[in-house]
């Protein structure tokens, strides 16, 4: 199998092709291209603004069909509405996704998402022959006892069975917190069945792949045949809090993040893009490089899992979808 570092070392706009289960002619002969970014994190880093728009000027450059964030986006303080308008400069569909810091400093979801024009929390949407379904994993455990809460209650659970039910096509589900990694949304088990239950009439998956954001990280893994793809940060690594003593002292002052974060020198973003003639959808690869130290410099002996894909890129790999 070709890895993921060799197919970014070949090409910066290195993709990924996934098999879709739908036949080419059920769909429409045009391409599919969705922009993708996740965890700008306007209230905490200083250069959010420019991180959006140099994603939001290439988005308008390419006319792609629609743009899409996977959360930790902005809180709804009025001083946040340059960056919105940002993202709302783009010349086509604007879709959200509810982050768990977007609610940061007291705010309501609902407050969030009048800011943002979000009419629903979770919802979904057709774009050119595919289904599309936004979740939103910040609903509250029944055993919840603190923190930032990281599940799908049961009326967004038999929403989502409904939803997927009721739709023949190929579907891409967003979210931010991941459906793959262990720690995260606490019933993934649950919400991971009900996608691998959805089938087309000929008894096809009709999940055809999951995005997210959240960890940070350059990742993606199969489970039972669905692709859960982790689109990286625009802005930084989170550290745990380790510090990185390469960050400008009165910066790190203005911007604590930035000073247990191993940070991005240029904006991470992605293409999502959907050839319906060749049954596949591809991920476009992309490349920025460390600002100051690399989380191996800042903590040379952890060992933490997540480290591994922690490089400040969009890597692309390639699997066989069954």
């Amino acid at each position: 199998m070709v890895t993921r570092r060799t197919l970014l070392k070949k090409s910066v706009l290195a993709v990924s092709a996934f098999a879709l289960p739908l036949e080419a002619e059920e769909k429409g002969a045009r391409k599919i291209r969705i922009g993708i970014i996740s965890d700008v994190h306007k209230d905490l880093v200083p250069d959010a603004d420019e991180r959006l728009r140099a994603f939001i000027d290439r988005m308008n450059d390419e006319s792609v069909n629609a743009v899409m964030q996977l959360g930790d986006f902005c809180t709804p303080k009025p001083v946040n509405q340059d960056f919105l308008d940002i993202f709302d400069s783009f010349r086509g569909p604007r879709y959200h996704v509810l982050g768990n810091h977007d609610t940061d400093g007291g705010f309501k979801r609902e407050q969030t998402m009048a800011f943002w024009g979000m009419k629903s929390r979770y919802d979904s949407f057709d774009l050119g022959g595919y289904h599309f379904i936004v979740l939103d994993a910040n609903d509250r455990p029944k055993d919840w006892k603190g923190g930032y809460p990281m599940s799908l209650a049961a009326d967004q659970l038999e929403w989502l069975r409904k939803d997927l039910e009721s739709t023949r096509l190929n579907t891409f589900v967003f979210s931010h917190q991941s459906l793959e990694r262990p720690s995260c949304i606490t019933n993934q088990e649950e919400v991971r069945a009900i996608l691998e239950s959805a089938k087309t009439a000929d008894g096809k998956r009709k999940v055809a792949g999951c995005f997210n954001g959240h960890w940070h990280i350059d990742h993606s893994r199969v489970i039972e045949g669905i692709p859960y793809i982790h689109i990286n940060s625009a802005s930084y690594y989170y550290m745990g809090g380790i510090r990185n003593d390469s960050v400008d002292p009165e910066l790190g002052k203005k911007f604590p993040i930035l000073t247990v974060s191993a940070n991005y020198d240029g904006s991470l973003y992605t293409v999502l893009e959907i050839d319906p003639a060749a049954g596949t959808f591809t991920i476009r690869g992309m490349e920025s490089k460390w600002r100051g130290k690399s989380p191996q410099e800042i903590a040379p002996t952890r060992k933490k899992e997540e480290d591994a894909w922690a490089r400040p890129t969009i890597t692309a790999g390639q699997w066989t979808v069954a």
